[in-house]
C-alpha cells in the first residue's frame, strides 16, 4: 500500500512538471515580448532623486509598462517583467513618486512602539500620478540610454 502511494505522488509531480512547463511556468522568457535596454536619471530642482519609484504607463491600451528605481546618482533602468530586463517599444506616461519617512519629535511613540514616524512626499505631489505629471516619454525600438526626467518644486 505504501509503495502505491509513493508511485503516485511521484506520478503527480512528474505531471506537475510536466504541466509547468508546457503551461510556461518558471524562469522562461520565451513567450514575453520583445524588450529593450530603456535608461535614464531623475532630478529634482537640478539635484538627484536617490529613491525615485518610476513607473511607465502605457499610452496605448496593448503595452506592457515598466517601472525602475533610482539610485544615489538619480539613474534608473527600467523593468517590464521580472524575468527580463527592459521595457516595450512604445509611448508612455510617466509618473515618478519616493516615500519620505519623518521622525516626529516628542510623543510618547507610535503603536508598535517605536518614534512617531509621518510619510510625505520626496517629490511633488504632481509627479505622482500619470494625469497630472505632465511626464511621456517613448521608448524606441533600439532602446535608450538617456531618459530625462526634471521634476520641478516650482
Amino acid at each position: 500500500m505504501k509503495s502505491r502511494f509513493v508511485q503516485c505522488c511521484a506520478l503527480v509531480c512528474l505531471l506537475a512538471i510536466g504541466l509547468a512547463a508546457a503551461g510556461g511556468c518558471g524562469p522562461s522568457t520565451g513567450h514575453l515580448p520583445k524588450t529593450v535596454p530603456a535608461k535614464g536619471v531623475v532630478t529634482l530642482d537640478g539635484k538627484p532623486v536617490e529613491g525615485a519609484q518610476v513607473v511607465l504607463v502605457p499610452a496605448n491600451e496593448g503595452t506592457t509598462g515598466a517601472f525602475g528605481t533610482s539610485n544615489s546618482s538619480g539613474r534608473f533602468s527600467l523593468r517590464a517583467f521580472n524575468e527580463k530586463d527592459g521595457a516595450v517599444p512604445g509611448d508612455y506616461k510617466v509618473q515618478v513618486s519616493k516615500t519620505v519617512e519623518v521622525k516626529l519629535p516628542g510623543g510618547k511613540g507610535s503603536v508598535d512602539g517605536g518614534d512617531p514616524v509621518r510619510f510625505d512626499y520626496g517629490v511633488p505631489a504632481r509627479y505622482t500620478g500619470v494625469k497630472t505629471s505632465g511626464l511621456t516619454v517613448t521608448i524606441p525600438d533600439s532602446g535608450i540610454s538617456d531618459i530625462q526626467l526634471t521634476l520641478s518644486t516650482k
